[in-house]
């Protein structure tokens, strides 16, 4: 048997519309042999592409008054049963007289004889119509019977083989177990098998030692127990929420939401089923006695955007954010495009215009309302790396043995009077700190007063600025967290100084700041500019701390010395005057604590770490292991400050109709009263059994992550101008099997790839070629492109790099894109993360909504600005580009070529690329491919040879202390070879096998 192996793209329309032919073409062979044509498979596409826009549900658009989408609305006058020669219907088809002539030439494309042919059949019979098949409950059907001798694992393959067996081909024979163990990896873990650990090891060499079912079904219960497993699926959740670490828009602010992605990772992995999940993102704070993980779970509707640009209105960007709830939750769940339905009835679908903003009822009754700090937040203490917390521990223990008999070096003060030029009021919390609330001003000024008793010697302060909750999470009182301290000043107060004077500086004697220094500054923006004796109102200068990583959300400290210490020679009171006049109003400071010390020189000591760094190193640890997070959650509002909604006219929310309530769409409505009409109601009225989509929805996703396309190709859309599903009965079958075995997503996955089906060879026959070109009757095994996320963690993974950390904050590794400036909010800096944080799993990355890493975008990952049910993919050169080129490729590629030298001697290079091709491609390399690679490795040495400079910028040792004079001929010769090897792993890191499964 000939095989070959084409790479077809499957965005391609051409082959969709193939497709759609194809699957038409066998259901009407099957109709023709029981004389019956079939209303879902057959009549409906023709009216949906021909005719339903003008003659469908939307009553505001119909045309002549004439519904086609309806026994009753077509059987009016345009249709008469059993007589197509009668019917107007046909006459309008047919007429040669073009202002006649349905569809008009402008509107769609004429009909095709065979269609019309298809269509006199139809009513002939009697012009029934029948439910569309994605709206009637799913039922089991009997299991069809197939050919002797065909290999079946389950119900699946019964199926599958009843198309295959009926188009003429034959079943594939099972793949390679070592194909198997590599297609089993990336398909549940997202990672290759050498990237596991010892019990995922053990029962591989189990299976490839005795390759039987029992053997592969205990390999498949162990990567599903590994967290691997659980983050991998959890990647394709973050589509359909919309996640990213940013708010969107002009501005794109960062956004603390990654606890919820971590809650998520952990549900996963506990095996939490996936309707109790869904229950929980949807409406988890309604719960009884709901919990904090609950209530976590609900920001997955917080992942909306949100437009935090000034003289915008917040009302019409809540209710965008409220529309697109509703629009992913009736797409992800159930697999249906409502949005048309803001303006006018659904043209196509059983949703009216007045059932949108019924359904839309049940999302805006909560309390967010597009506010800057993007409130309510829920306060939550994130789930840690327990590797990362252990060393923590160890750290903040070995620190603090450090201490131990030395003096400490700052005292915190406490004030006595805590006073403001315009009105800000202040709180005094129990470690000191000094909290600013009540108005908040353009310009102020702090004035606090403090009594030192005799003795005590101040030589500098120490102002802290310290993000506090009430300020979300931020160090200033401005709503994007920032502040710009322009001066401070320091005032000894005179013993007989009346505190109630209104000049300030009556009885006070000015103590001058000889110098400044802090933990951080922005550029332009040191604290030494703030110690001047006269500043400019809003002038540009002060001290100010937006951080390229932690923006606003970090401690920071300044410290400002005296030019001359003072020695109180009695109990003595001062001042510490802190003023916020910038260019920009409203950037004060929120939270702040001060202390002092005598030590002199202070301000050059802290620069150099000289000034008790070991204390300001325990307080930042024990800040990082102790610090909760503020993730914005959904929270209903009180029924007393329930909003009323309204049919928005046009879709504009300015334009009030008639007032609506939550109410389900009649053609999925359970009876009466069996849900109440809330968020909670509504997401048990999901998971229904009466509710025919969302166990048909849930199922098709699945499957097509595991064997590249979905039973219904359109996983967006079930509705009637969705692709027909290419084994009906068997989504069906597996939907009911789902939904009955408690929405367990572990075993429906086992039982996929315990299937014959996906066992199978993907090899590719001429006959399949002809019959099956895109594989839709699953005649042979599958072959996936690897997702952006798998595409660079497995080239972490096998070259030996990659990092299992899991949960935390965002990381940064490398990117090309260094700096994004974005309007009004200063842009943002790509600061690269180090050590292990560098290489950690595609899922940690930071997502910047307006500049989405390269090399996601560039492999088809989704915007994350709304719900993405599935990716389209694509093969274009930028591709290629970036894994030859991206430093992340270079980088695993040179820790690859590392471990293929160490693997073999000098002049065993042909057993060191079949190392490298063992552990990228998994399968016996071929001869062919080691032949090749052998010849790049040689050509490359001796290229490298001649340029050493070259080879070291390739193998990452250029930096300031490379001298090639230093090197001898051994070392010399290392670094070419090194090089050069470099080079075959880059390619190895590229082959088509590598970057499919």
């Amino acid at each position: 048997m000939d095989f070959v192996f084409p790479r077809l793209p499957t965005n391609s329309m051409q082959f969709r519309i193939l497709s759609v032919t194809l699957l038409m073409l066998a259901a009407a062979g099957n109709s023709r042999a029981a004389d019956t044509v079939d209303f879902n498979l057959q009549i409906r596409p023709i009216l949906s592409r021909h005719c339903i826009a003008c003659h469908g549900p939307d009553e505001g658009d119909r045309q002549a008054d004439l519904r086609l989408d309806t026994f009753e609305g077509a059987t009016d006058f345009a249709i008469v049963p059993k007589d197509a020669d009668g019917s107007e219907f046909i006459d309008r088809i047919i007429t040669d007289d073009e202002d006649l002539r349905m569809p008009p030439a402008d509107h769609a494309e004429a009909l095709k004889p065979a269609e019309i042919k298809l269509l006199r059949t139809w009513i002939d019979q009697g012009g029934q119509y029948a439910v569309h098949w994605s709206f009637a409950p799913p039922k089991t059907a009997t299991l069809p019977e197939i050919q002797s001798g065909a290999r079946v694992e389950n119900s699946i393959d019964n199926f599958v083989l009843a198309q295959v067996q009926e188009a003429g081909l034959k079943q594939n024979p099972s793949a390679s177990p070592k194909v198997l163990v590599r297609r089993l990896a990336l398909g549940l873990t997202g990672l290759p098998p050498s990237a596991h650990g010892a019990p995922v090891q053990e029962r591989i060499e189990t299976y490839l030692g005795q390759p039987t079912q029992e053997h592969f079904a205990s390999l498949v219960d162990q990567f599903i127990e590994t967290p691997a497993y659980a983050e991998h699926w959890t990647s394709v959740w973050l589509d359909i929420a919309r996640y990213a670490d940013t708010c969107g828009y002009s501005g794109d602010e960062k956004r603390d939401i990654w606890p919820w992605r971590d809650w998520l990772i952990r549900s996963i992995q506990s095996g939490k089923s996936y309707r109790d999940l869904s229950i929980e993102m949807l409406a988890g704070d309604l719960l009884p006695d709901a919990t904090e993980d609950q209530k976590l779970a609900t920001a997955f509707h917080r992942n909306t955007l949100a437009n935090n640009e000034g003289g915008t209105d917040d009302e019409e960007f809540r209710v965008i954010a409220v529309k697109d709830r509703l629009s992913t939750t009736l797409n992800a769940w159930m697999g249906l495009t409502v949005r048309c339905a803001e303006c006018h009835s659904h043209k196509y679908d059983p949703i009216s215009y007045r059932e949108y903003y019924q359904l839309l009822d049940f999302f805006n009754q909560t309390v967010d309302a597009d506010n800057r700090d993007d409130r309510p937040k829920l306060e939550v203490r994130p789930v840690r790396n327990p590797a990362t917390m252990a060393v923590l521990e160890d750290k903040i223990t070995g620190l603090e043995k450090q201490l131990e008999g030395k003096p400490v070096v700052w005292q915190a003060l406490r004030p006595d009077e805590m006073k403001s030029r315009n009105g800000t009021e202040f709180e005094l919390l129990d470690d000191d700190s000094i909290l600013a609330t009540g108005p908040l001003p353009g310009e102020e000024e702090y004035a606090f007063t403090f009594e030192v008793p005799a003795g005590t010697k101040v030589a500098a302060i120490r102002l802290e600025a310290i993000p506090h909750v009430r300020n979300n999470g931020n160090v200033g009182r401005a709503p994007e967290g920032a502040f710009i301290l322009s001066q401070i000043r320091l005032a000894e107060v005179s013993a007989d100084s009346s505190e109630s004077d209104e000049d300030k500086d009556d009885g006070e004697t000015i103590l001058p700041f000889a110098d400044a220094a802090s933990d951080f500054h922005q550029v332009n923006r040191h604290p030494r500019s703030a110690i001047k004796a006269e500043v400019e109102s809003g002038g540009n200068h002060g001290w100010a701390v937006n951080h390229p990583l932690t923006g606003y959300k970090a401690h920071h400290e300044a410290v400002f010395e005296l030019k001359e210490p003072f020695k109180a020679e009695a109990a003595t009171k001062f001042k510490v005057y802190l003023l916020h006049e910038p260019p920009w109003k409203r950037l004060n400071l929120g939270c702040m604590r001060i202390s002092i010390c005598d030590v002199e020189g202070a301000a050059a000591k802290y620069e150099k770490k000289e000034l008790d760094p070991v204390r300001r190193e325990i307080a930042l640890a024990i800040a990082e292991r102790d610090a909760p997070v503020r993730v914005p959650v959904i929270e209903e509002r009180m029924k007393k400050y329930r909003r009323d909604s309204f049919i928005m006219l046009r879709g504009n929310f300015r334009s009030p109709g008639e007032k609506v309530e939550a109410q389900f769409p009649k053609a999925f409505a359970p009876e009466d009263g069996e849900f109440p009409m809330n968020r909670l109601g509504l997401a048990n009225w999901l998971f229904a059994d009466q509710n025919p989509l969302t166990a048909r929805v849930a199922v098709n996703r699945y499957w097509s992550r595991i064997m590249g396309s979905g039973i219904v190709e359109t996983e967006e859309d079930f509705g009637t101008q969705g692709t027909p599903p290419s084994h009906r009965e068997l989504l069906d079958h597996l939907a009911v099997e789902f939904r009955d075995g408690g929405w367990d997503t572990r075993k429906l996955l086992k039982k996929i790839v315990m299937s014959a089906t996906w066992q199978q060879s993907p090899a590719l026959s001429k006959k399949a070629l002809e019959v099956d070109p895109r594989n839709r009757l699953l005649s042979r095994g599958p072959r996936v492109r690897l997702s952006a996320e798998v595409v660079r963690d497995q080239a972490l993974a096998v070259s030996g790099l990659l990092s299992s950390k899991l949960y935390g904050e965002p990381v940064y590794p490398p990117n090309p894109i260094k700096r994004v400036v974005n309007a009004f909010t200063g842009g943002h800096t790509w600061q690269e993360s180090t050590g292990e944080d560098r290489y950690r799993r595609a899922i940690y990355t930071f997502l910047k909504r307006s500049a989405p890493h390269p090399l996601f975008e560039t492999f088809d990952m989704a915007s994350r600005d709304v719900c993405s049910m599935r990716r389209q993919t694509t093969n274009t050169p930028l591709q290629s580009f970036m894994t030859l080129n991206d430093i992340t490729f270079i980088e695993a590629a040179r820790a690859l070529a590392g471990r293929m030298m160490d693997a073999g001697e000098e002049d065993e290079v042909a057993k060191q690329i079949e190392l490298g091709l063992q552990k990228a491609l998994y399968v016996p390399p071929e001869k062919h491919q080691v032949e090749r690679l052998s010849k790049l490795y040689l050509s490359g040495v001796e290229k490298y040879r001649q340029d050493l400079k070259a080879a070291a910028e390739l193998t990452g040792q250029d930096d300031k202390d490379f001298d090639v004079k230093k090197m001898d001929d051994s070392q010399q010769n290392r670094l070419a070879e090194h090089a050069s090897m470099t080079v075959v792993a880059n390619v190895i890191l590229n082959l088509d096998n590598f970057l499919n499964n």
